[in-house]
């Protein structure tokens, strides 16, 4: 069979569109369970099995690992291809703006000697805080958006003070100048988040438009995935490639999947390009049975969606809505009391129907099965889990010496199963711990562990790590001050926190949902945490109040709701779509008929 019809064949003719739009701009819409990954990889595969591609390739961009590698297994398993080198270029935006633009060209507008360092999450952690209200600690909690204004991609709670930018005056409000001093400081210094490097990749390309001129050529066909999450940053960026020469860009995304905007994503943009540039919609959902999607569509921006999947559209499960009891204190109009324990135990009430519900109906309770989501990490204390802390909470820890948090962190992980991030964050504390023996500085540069490298080859530097590690006693039961009583007997300068405390056990200081160890047979994790991923049954613990009222916001038109409150539902939305079969919603019983009168049940 010709490459290029067997490639149609698998196609409905709604995803045929993607595959077998051939030049221009054009924006795909697709609905939770429509098979984008699937079309774009066939689109991907079409391309190349139509083209050449000697000098000029294809760049196809996701915004996150997982969804690249959605992309890898589908072309893999489906088109056999299982390369996807030069010329073209599959990952991360944020790789492909570090790989062409940022690492190489950074040094030319941040004012450094040497090629730029990314820092903080997901590159490393960030642990610079010399006293209390040491403004470095905020390097990886601020970044500037495309007006150049500093702005928080951290809780305000990170924070020890109140964000307001300007003064009655007019004037930058002070602690912001301090960290913005104190940014372009670190970024003279070689330094840069992934915000940053976005935000400086942009600065780039204006003040070097020959280097967008040169992307631009390098590449046939731009493709991007969950371009929904896209900030103005990173949208000017594509608009800039487009300018100088990149005529030929796909964005898919659904708008009501944008639940990213604590990272400055901005959905409206999706939607401006929607409007201006060629346009697709794919309505067909293979994930969910009709039931569901009849349900969800009530926070959609889709007319209707139309469930096909044979043994799983017709399903005759309804979605439920369950109500159960919040914790309450008296007051003088309502004396009653609802403690948390009484709390807790009516939704354990719900969740054994619900598991016995999967169970009656064939559905096995595993993890890849079943899922518990909830909107924020606290919830778990409704499964009898530790919430984990706050990364800016002091609590113990020396201003000076943050990397023990960081050494402990690694050591618990690794303790815990998860070997590679609990490796790489003890090497990072224990370059630290020495780096400050030996100068008193904060930073442990790549610079600098090369040089330790350079000096004593890299199996001794490697060997000498393994050798501090293996003296760090084993976190399993321990508190943070039995488990450094312990360690520094063994260690030549002793790990230090604050006189007094370390009172906490380990497990619980950094919590049972740091390590990603899932208790129960069944997924439990947020809602963020399982996007992009499908569940046989999903039940969702919603609180009255997460952030929002939801009783206010469920009376509101859409027209009415503040952007905070679409990202709200959206999120909502997110979870509700994650399942095939079984949907269940487990609301405080106040709410319940608000819920159930929103979704007409």
């Amino acid at each position: 069979m010709d490459k290029v019809v067997e490639i149609l064949s698998n196609l409905s003719e709604e995803q045929k569109k993607i595959a077998q739009f051939d030049k221009g701009l054009c924006v795909v819409r697709a609905c939770p369970g429509s098979g984008k990954t699937y079309s774009v990889a066939s689109r991907i595969a079409l391309l190349l099995s139509k083209n050449p591609f000697s000098k000029k390739g294809i760049a196809a961009l996701s915004f996150t690992n997982v969804a690249v590698e959605e992309i890898k297994e589908k072309l893999s398993d489906n088109f056999s291809l299982n390369g996807f080198s030069h010329p073209h270029y599959l990952g991360t935006l944020d790789s492909f703006i570090n790989q062409f633009i940022f690492l190489p060209f950074g040094h030319l507008i941040m004012g450094c000697a040497n090629r730029p360092e990314l820092v903080g999450e997901p590159h490393s952690t960030w642990s610079i805080k010399r006293y209390a209200q040491d403004y470095a600690q905020y390097f990886d909690k601020t970044t500037f958006d495309i007006n150049d204004n500093l702005i928080q991609i951290a809780p305000p709670q990170s924070f020890h003070f109140l964000w307001k930018y300007y003064t009655n005056s007019g004037a930058v409000n002070g602690n912001i100048q301090n960290i913005i001093n104190s940014k372009l400081e670190f970024f003279r210094k070689g330094f840069a988040t992934q915000s940053d490097a976005n935000y400086l990749s942009l600065k780039i390309l204006k003040k070097y438009p020959i280097i967008a001129e040169t992307i631009a050529k390098k590449f046939e066909y731009f493709i991007i995935d969950e371009a929904q999450d896209t900030d103005e940053i990173l949208m000017e960026i594509i608009n800039i490639f487009n300018s100088k020469g990149a005529e030929n860009i796909m964005l898919i995304g659904d708008r009501d999947q944008a639940i990213f905007e604590w990272n400055n994503a901005k959905p409206h943009l999706f939607d401006q390009k929607y409007l201006a540039w060629n346009k697709i919609e794919l309505i067909e959902n293979r994930r969910s049975s009709q039931l569901i999607c009849d349900f969800t569509k009530y926070l959609s921006s889709f007319d209707s969606t139309v469930a096909i999947t044979p043994g799983i559209f017709d399903l005759s499960f309804e979605p439920l809505v369950n109500g159960y009891l919040k914790e309450k204190k008296a007051s003088q109009k309502d004396p009653s009391v609802v403690t948390i324990e009484e709390s807790i135990a009516s939704f354990e009430s719900i969740l054994e129907t619900f598991l016995g519900r999967c169970t009656e109906n064939g559905i096995e309770i595993s993890q890849k099965s079943v899922a518990v989501l909830y909107r924020g990490k606290a919830k778990v204390n409704f499964l009898g889990l530790t919430p984990i802390h706050y990364d800016n909470s002091m609590d113990c820890w020396e201003p000076k010496n943050l990397f023990v948090k960081t050494i402990i962190r690694g050591k618990f992980l690794y303790d815990s199963g998860l070997f590679v991030k609990g490796y790489k964050l003890m090497e990072k504390g224990l370059i630290e711990y020495k780096r400050q023996n030996e100068t008193n500085s904060l930073i442990a540069s790549s610079e600098y562990v090369q040089t330790i490298i350079n000096e004593k080859g890299f199996m001794t530097y490697r060997k000498g790590i393994h050798q501090v590690m293996d003296k760090l006693p084993t976190t399993k039961g321990k508190t943070i001050f039995a488990w450094l009583e312990e360690a520094n007997r063994n260690l030549r300068k002793p790990l230090v926190i604050k006189t007094g405390m370390g009172q906490d056990l380990i497990s619980e200081y950094f919590g049972d949902t740091d390590t990603n160890v899932q208790p129960f047979e069944f997924y439990h994790g947020t809602i963020h945490s399982v996007k992009g991923r499908s569940f046989d049954a999903v039940l969702i613990l919603l609180s009255k109040k997460s952030g929002f009222n939801y009783a206010t916001m469920l009376k509101k038109d859409k027209s009415a709701l503040s952007e905070k409150e679409q990202e709200e539902l959206r999120i909502i939305y997110v979870g509700m779509t994650r399942p095939r079969k079984i949907l269940q919603l487990a609301v405080p019983a106040e709410d319940v008929d608000l819920w159930t009168s929103k979704f007409n049940v």
